[in-house]
């Protein structure tokens, strides 16, 4: 049997954090949360996800910082980063794609688009 796939979410709402781990785990990936920055840098290091789910407003620091660290990370550089942020801001894509991003979730979001963005971020990442 194929190990389930590991997704990372850091997200600081616990409400949103929730839905999206129930989510993805009914779909069938293994997912760890992380609460802020420094807990999902760290999580990212241990848990190894093949694929962050990540809040562009954390209170520790911002998700574009995150996804810049996660690049610097020279054996894991090219993990899928889904960068979450809410419909009012999406000006700011554009700096979360050039921080390194893959791709953007926007809040409230649909779980269908959801789905098929990180199936998506994850087809692409096992091409390469």
């Amino acid at each position: 049997m194929k190990p389930l796939q590991k997704i990372l979410v850091i997200e600081d709402e616990p409400d949103i954090q929730e839905i999206l781990a129930h989510i993805l785990k009914d779909a069938g990936y293994s997912v760890r949360a992380a609460g802020n920055g420094q807990d999902g840098l760290r999580a990212f290091e241990e848990f190894e996800p093949e694929l962050v789910i990540l809040d562009v407003h954390l209170p520790d620091m911002s998700g574009f910082e995150i996804c810049r660290k996660i690049r610097e990370h020279k054996s894991r550089q090219d993990t899928p980063i889904l960068l979450c942020t809410v419909r009012s801001e999406t000006t700011r894509v554009a700096e979360g794609l050039d921080s390194g991003a893959n791709d953007y979730i926007l809040k409230p979001f649909e779980i269908d688009d959801l789905l098929a963005r990180v199936r998506s971020a994850l087809e692409k990442k096992s091409k390469n």
